[in-house]
């Protein structure tokens, strides 16, 4: 006997228990910061058009809401698949992995269960590159794309043609791995730099008092023995990245690991606001992004050679980072990032989530075509 999509109910685990009791959806949430849950309430929105209720996982596990077939998606939180796997009433969906084993060990070790549990595992590459020593060859990985927050530029940030030179935006914290991890780079291009003329720094964590090392173990030795340092270049915390980032004509711009596939928002946030990026991470990042849009670290032997060349662009030069990363946003490299293009795939491996389960679909269900304009408008 078939069942009625009225009988299901959706429930994403969101990546960090502040955002329960639904506060991955609300707009004005404190922690929308720059608009980061942008993707999350249009896939909520998307889905209520269909009749298919999403709400965050803790009200599948107080028992405040519950359907005849529940679905479990989680977005790194390891903490209730297992209990749930056990209820034959829930079905669990997918497990993105957003982080890379520098960050996330934990996530990786449990690789094998997870792909065991979950229909499908997203990664950000499905060869184990980066994560050999927990790859199995689970045939059930899929790649993940970060969805972004915007479809074009900021045009008011973008103008801004009062710009200081360079700065970054990175917390402080300490790599879990050794393994291909940038934590450290980013300490010593911070210092490379500061000695060869004017750099920004800004972030959480950076500022912590020498007296506190024993209790900060999540930092790294590197970190106190260049503290100086980065204490003077050293700007504090900020309240919109795209409002600090379009204050500067270039921004350092390194993931947290070399990574192949592993492409996260930091790029992506300099193009929205006209800032070119010097980017070091993903080693196949010309596969997503045109090398136009951004200055890549490994064209440079050193810290100094970058700073000169630099120094050696003219207006002009700047301009054409500016406008080819203008361009790229509106075109079809740009769609895997898209957060449109994240809601369509959810709802693909949703629709085929209700067919195993035995639910028949939404009527207003179709995804045999586009649902949302490829274009570059700005939403």
């Amino acid at each position: 006997m078939s069942i009625s999509a009225k009988n299901v109910m959706l429930f994403i685990d969101p990546s960090h228990s502040v955002f329960y009791d639904n506060e991955l959806f609300k707009a004005t949430s404190k922690w929308n910061r720059d608009g980061q849950f942008a993707p999350f309430i249009l896939l909520k929105e998307r889905l209520a058009e269909k009749g298919v209720s999403v709400n965050t996982a803790d009200y599948l596990l107080d028992h405040q809401i519950a359907g005849r077939v529940n679905i479990y998606i989680s977005f790194g939180l390891m903490t209730n698949y297992k209990k749930l796997s056990k209820q034959s009433d829930v079905s669990l969906q997918s497990f993105y992995i957003l982080e890379p084993p520098v960050v996330v060990p934990q996530l990786y070790r449990e690789m094998d269960s997870l792909s065991r549990c979950f229909d499908r595992v997203y990664v950000h590459n499905t060869d184990g590159i980066g994560y050999e020593r927990y790859f199995s060859n689970q045939p059930n990985l899929r790649q993940f794309f970060w969805p972004q927050v915007q479809n074009a530029v900021i045009e008011k940030l973008w103008e801004n043609r009062d710009r200081s030179f360079l700065m970054m935006i990175n917390s402080n914290k300490k790599s879990r791995s050794k393994d291909h991890e940038l934590y450290s780079e980013r300490i010593r291009a911070l210092v490379a730099l500061q000695s060869l003329g004017k750099v920004d720094l800004y972030g959480h964590g950076w500022d912590v008092p020498f007296y506190k090392i024993r209790k900060t173990r999540h930092l790294s030795y590197l970190y106190w023995k260049r503290r100086k340092v980065l204490r003077s270049i050293y700007k504090g915390t900020v309240e919109s990245k795209y409002e600090t980032l379009a204050r500067y004509t270039f921004a350092i711009c390194f993931e947290n690991m070399i990574m192949p596939g592993y492409v996260t928002e930091k790029i992506f946030d300099c193009f929205f606001v006209g800032t070119t990026p010097i980017y070091l991470g993903a080693p196949d990042i010309e596969k997503y992004v045109p090398k136009g849009c951004f200055i890549d670290m490994r064209d440079f032997s050193s810290y100094h050679e970058l700073y000169t060349y630099l120094l050696s662009l003219s207006d002009k030069d700047i301009s054409s980072f500016r406008e080819a990363a203008r361009e790229y946003l509106s075109s079809e490299q740009y769609q895997p990032f898209k957060k449109e293009t994240f809601v369509e795939q959810f709802e693909k491996d949703l629709l085929e989530t209700l067919r195993v389960n035995g639910v028949d679909p939404p009527k207003l269900w179709d995804i045999s075509r586009p649902q949302y304009p490829r274009g570059g408008k700005n939403e």
